[in-house]
């Protein structure tokens, strides 16, 4: 058997795959993920808020959600970050399509004062 960042494969004659349970002095962190609801809620005030959350509004909104501050102060970190990518890829966009007029109309006039030349 080949063993590989905890978990270990069989030989080639066996597709299972068994998860390696690391050892009592490592702790397994549970992934939790938020209802429904809550990112809703979540959602709602990133978008009205324009600047991050001060910290009793951070602990208000992580009490009547039933989460922990530092899950909210995390979670916005985390949304801040794609709102700022998708801003990003959307100008990226926004210039390309500048570029790509300002290179057709480039050409276009390489041609009118090539032919202008030639006459």
């Amino acid at each position: 058997m080949m063993e590989r960042e905890g978990y270990c494969t069989g030989d080639d004659e066996s597709d299972s795959v068994t998860i390696i349970r690391p050892s009592s002095s490592h702790k397994v962190r549970k992934k939790r993920r938020f209802s429904q609801e809550q990112i809703r809620s979540l959602e709602k005030i990133f978008e009205n808020e324009t600047t991050r959350l001060e910290p009793r509004k951070k602990v208000q909104l992580a009490r009547e959600l039933g989460l922990h501050p530092r899950q909210i102060a995390i979670w916005f970190q985390n949304r801040r970050a794609r709102w700022k990518t998708k801003r990003v890829e959307k100008d990226y966009g926004l210039l390309k399509a500048d570029y790509d007029a300002l290179l057709a109309s480039f050409e276009s006039l390489k041609q009118e004062k090539q032919a202008l030349l030639e006459q």
